[in-house]
């Protein structure tokens, strides 16, 4: 391998040093996971050959950068009256949910996120329904709806320089 990709996979979190296995799911999956403790319908994969997502985790990233990343056959359509944008994978489930920053003061939104402009995450196995969902956080992992911050770690505050 030469140093060029070593040092843009190692910038993408996945030199050499990689915290679990990149696969089918098209999301990380953590040491101990396996498809039975996803919470998959029948444990099983629902698109097997979905491309996975380019980068394994939303930290510091630039919009640019994504979309300089975002794969081909992935489409990007603005959402209701282009407050951002909405990337679709190959089989139509929704990846990635940017919406702009509004720009009025973070105390006066609902919460700092809406200020600040946020992402949301999806797994490549979603389904149709919103009940099918899996959100993911900014390090790639599935959230358990059940958990009580579901909403914070879900929806991740846009950290890098604005488009």
């Amino acid at each position: 391998m030469g140093k060029g990709k070593l040092r843009r996979l190692r910038r993408q979190g996945r030199g050499g040093f990689a915290r679990g296995i990149f696969g089918p799911v098209g999301d990380l999956l953590r040491p101990g996971q396996d498809l039975r403790n996803l919470g998959l319908p029948n444990n099983r994969l629902r698109h097997p050959k979905a491309t996975p997502f380019p980068v394994r985790s939303l930290r510091g990233i630039s919009i640019r950068s994504l979309r300089a990343q975002r794969p081909r056959n992935w489409t990007e359509t603005p959402t209701r009256n282009n407050e951002g944008f909405v990337w679709k994978d190959e089989n139509g489930v929704e990846r990635l949910r940017f919406m702009r920053p509004t720009g009025d003061n973070p105390s006066a939104s609902q919460w700092s996120r809406q200020a600040n402009g946020y992402l949301r995450w999806q797994s490549a196995q979603s389904g149709d329904s919103p009940a099918d969902n899996l959100f993911l956080d900014a390090d790639g992992n599935i959230v358990d709806k059940n958990d009580p911050l579901f909403a914070e770690k879900t929806h991740i505050m846009y950290e890098g320089p604005y488009p």
